[in-house]
């Protein structure tokens, strides 16, 4: 996907299949799969990943993994990738881009979404419409669940893009029919308890 004068969103992408919307691959893999733990907090657990400023709590019959993608948008050689799931296509991802080199707030936003859509658009093959939403206080765009191509399974994602500072977080709920009541609680959860703290190096 290419960039205009806001860089385009990245993912749209399952863990081990990555859907890279930035590059003109849809296709490529994320390498170096590692597992992680995460802080229990109650009966939930909480996605707290080294670099990223977002923090949100999960089941706690989810996974943690870690990845560095090799094919995302934007500044790709600072872009990051996490995801908590219960399998290989049932995740709730999220992709970090850094240092956007417009910084999106929620008095630019409405003015800036038709270039994020047409990247949601090009990477979908079909017109999506986002609706502007505030989230933790952040400005973001919301996407209506989608079905997602180049998986080897049946497979939909619903996608909100968030944006801290310069930063541009890309949050991908994404799920198999066998799977889409558990993940789509577990984005209702991570949306409820989505906050912000300085990331961890």
């Amino acid at each position: 996907m290419r960039q205009g004068p806001v860089a385009m969103t990245g993912g749209l992408c399952a863990l081990v299949a990555l859907t890279a919307c930035g590059s003109s691959s849809r296709s490529s893999t994320i390498h170096a799969l590692t597992t992680s733990r995460s802080t229990g907090a109650g009966h939930s657990r909480v996605f707290s990943v080294p670099g990223m400023a977002l923090h949100f709590n999960y089941p706690p019959a989810f996974s943690l993994r870690l990845a560095q993608s090799h094919r995302l948008a934007g500044n790709t050689t600072q872009a990051s990738e996490a995801a908590v799931g219960i399998g290989r296509y049932d995740l709730l991802i999220v992709s970090r881009f850094p240092h956007r080199p417009i910084r999106v707030t929620v008095a630019n936003l409405a003015r800036l979404r038709p270039q994020f859509d047409a990247a949601i658009t090009e990477a979908l093959g079909h017109r999506v419409r986002s609706q502007v939403v505030t989230l933790a206080g952040l400005p973001a765009l919301s996407y209506p669940p989608a079905p997602v191509s180049g998986l080897p399974v049946k497979a939909s994602s619903r996608i909100i893009n968030v944006f801290v500072g310069d930063d541009q977080y890309e949050l991908n709920c994404q799920y198999t029919p066998a799977h889409a009541a558990t993940i789509g609680a577990a984005c209702d959860e991570m949306l409820v308890t989505l906050r912000v703290k300085e990331p961890t190096r």
